[in-house]
């Protein structure tokens, strides 16, 4: 029986595209019907990723490289503008799936964890200097009155802020790996 996993995309499908892990392929169902198979001896990579966003702070994603192109599944379904679902409750069994298929007929394939590395240097100076800027407007704007509570307010914010950075940076470290340690980077 094949494990199975739906989501839609975004506004521009009409229903949700279907994601099969059978035997001897990864098959793509869209909306309108058609099907895409891919073998599962054509995946030469995979990459595995945290990639919050505002809108989906819980989004994980999967890449898949083949030899025709690229795979992309995460687990965020759009349900309307500006509301998105959290399917990880049936997208962590379709990732397991996909990784044991993958270990089983594809075990050369090489993995990666985490961001590719030129987006993950250029986000990470693009948030340290969003840092360094929010701490020079919270810590150099002039208060309005000699109130110790606003003071307290912005270290607060600024610490918040710090204390996120560890986590998106644990994460999304970009890192070879192997198929077994894949496992451990899925969500729930």
């Amino acid at each position: 029986m094949p494990i199975i996993y739906r989501k839609r995309e975004n506004l521009f499908e009409k229903g949700e595209r279907e994601w099969r892990v059978e035997d001897d392929a990864l098959v793509c169902r869209a909306p309108g019907g058609s099907e895409r198979r891919t073998p599962w001896a054509d995946i030469k990579a995979l990459q595995l990723r945290f990639y919050p966003t505002m809108a989906k702070p819980w989004l994980h994603q999967i890449t898949l490289q083949t030899r025709s192109g690229r795979i992309v599944i995460d687990n965020g379904h759009f349900a309307g503008l500006a509301d998105f679902e959290d399917r990880s409750a049936t997208y962590t069994p379709f990732a397991r799936a996909v990784l044991a298929q993958i270990r089983a007929q594809a075990p050369g394939a090489r993995v990666h964890f985490g961001s590719p590395p030129v987006a993950f240097w250029m986000q990470l100076a693009f948030v340290s200097i969003g840092l360094i800027a929010l701490a020079a407007v919270l810590l150099l704007l002039p208060l309005p009155a000699p109130f110790p509570l606003v003071v307290v307010v912005k270290l607060g914010v600024l610490l918040y802020a710090l204390a996120m950075m560890p986590r998106w940076i644990r994460k999304n470290l970009p890192r070879d790996g192997d198929i077994a340690s894949a496992f451990e980077q899925l969500p729930g």
